[in-house]
């Protein structure tokens, strides 16, 4: 069961900024990481989705 987070973006940002060069890199890196997995899951969930799947192969036919 997932839990409400709180983040102090403030926080974050400040504690981001002193961070060494190498750190920062390796930051960036996660945050990449996590949007691509992020984009993928949400792409899982239209596919299983079968009716949304359809629709959305209907509509690229319209268009085309």
């Amino acid at each position: 069961m997932s839990k409400a987070i709180a983040i102090n973006e403030d926080q974050l940002f400040t504690d981001f900024g002193k961070l060494s060069k190498e750190r920062k890199k390796e930051v960036a890196d996660f945050i990449a990481y996590l949007k691509v997995k992020e984009e993928v899951e949400a792409t899982k969930e239209i596919l299983r989705d079968k009716d949304l799947l359809q629709s959305i192969m209907r509509g690229d036919e319209d268009f085309k």
